[in-house]
């Protein structure tokens, strides 16, 4: 008499849906055809890692990096000392560093294998995972932040004066350390700012502007939220209902409508005459200080940088378009700003060619003071 054959059954993959044949044994049966699906949906039931930690760190070690380098360039284009120059490719290299270990950090919280984070690093993944063992890179982000949490705080703001806290500081005397840089912006997110700064300042609700301007309050909602690039024409209509500088805003609106990612290439060429570079060159560094919310001059100067700080006097006259700075001091006001250095040096040259022009342009108002 033959054995009898195991008991056999077909039954659905849990995972992939595909029939498979089960012997039938005694326990719980088997709902996976494979290893492979087994392993795919332990996976893929597991609960996603939390990295908001590591993602913090890497948007600060960035910034930071992003800050050094802004300033090495300037320092170059002004003709600095080696001495200094030195010194910020010094503090390059360790917050290099800094972003590196952050870098590591995300990816091995997300599950990235060694072989993935080095692959373009030109370095092996082994030599990645020596140099960056658990313990190095806690101990790098727990310096990391503590440098960042021993920063003066910026001081506080009434929260009705809107986005403007995001380059908050404070009149009068302070501490020469860094005040809080505002974050990164695209040139979208800065058109839809300074759309918002100026529908707040006509202190009419978005209905009533959209009346006047003769859209759908909706409309005007998305426009000012970000979530929807305006036309030209609205922009046009937008400028006579709140009273906007059409110059500024086009400038916003145009660097709106480039791709991310292109800096000087993305602007047009900057005029041959020099006095028209310097007014273009003015209607650009106002825009961006209009999509900052105008903050106080004083949070401008906090904001501009440590060491030698950019005088309020000079400030004032750049920003009434009267003076055109060194360079080093027009990337300082660029960045404090949000705005790009390098995207406005092509018109800062050629407006810093520009005669002397006579002291007869518009005061700031007294409110830009604190």
């Amino acid at each position: 008499m033959s054995p009898a054959l195991p008991r056999q059954q077909i039954r659905q993959c849990s995972h992939c849906g595909e029939d498979f044949t089960h012997i039938v044994r005694p326990g719980r049966p088997n709902t996976f055809c494979s290893t492979a699906c087994r392993t795919a949906s332990r996976a893929s039931s597991a609960e996603p890692p939390d990295v908001t930690q590591y993602a913090e760190d890497l948007s600060a070690t960035a910034e930071d990096l992003n800050l050094a380098v802004t300033t090495l360039l300037a320092t170059v284009q002004d003709d600095g000392d080696s001495n200094t120059l030195m010194r910020q490719i010094t503090d390059i290299d360790r917050l290099r560093k800094d972003v590196e270990a952050a870098i590591v950090a995300r990816a091995r919280a997300r599950g990235d294998s060694w072989k993935d984070i080095c692959r373009s690093s030109g370095r092996g993944p082994e030599r990645l995972r020596k140099m960056w063992t658990q313990d190095a890179v806690t101990r790098r982000l727990e310096l990391v932040r503590a440098a960042r949490a021993s920063r003066p705080a910026p001081p506080a703001q009434d929260p009705a004066d809107g986005p403007a806290a995001r380059t908050a500081g404070c009149a009068g005397t302070g501490t020469d350390a860094e005040t809080a840089r505002p974050p990164s912006q695209t040139p979208a997110q800065q058109l839809a700012a300074a759309m918002s700064y100026l529908q707040r300042s006509t202190r009419k609700s978005i209905k009533e502007t959209a009346l006047d301007m003769g859209v759908s309050p909706s409309h005007v909602s998305r426009i000012l939220a970000g979530t929807r690039r305006p036309s030209w024409p609205v922009v046009e209509r937008f400028a006579a209902v709140c009273r906007g500088s059409l110059p500024e805003l086009r400038d916003l609106w145009e660097a709106a409508q480039r791709p991310l990612g292109y800096e000087a290439a993305g602007r047009e060429p900057a005029p041959d005459d020099p006095a028209e570079a310097k007014e273009k060159f003015h209607t650009a560094l106002n825009a961006l200080y209009l999509a900052a919310d105008r903050p106080d001059l004083w949070a401008v100067q906090r904001i501009s940088g440590t060491g030698r700080k950019v005088a309020i006097g000079e400030i004032t006259r750049t920003l009434t378009g009267g003076h055109v700075p060194d360079w080093e001091t027009t990337a300082r006001l660029v960045a404090a700003l949000g705005g790009r250095p390098a995207e406005l040096r092509p018109l800062w040259k050629a407006a810093a060619a520009a005669p002397p022009r006579r002291p007869d342009a518009p005061e700031l108002p007294a409110a830009a003071f604190g």
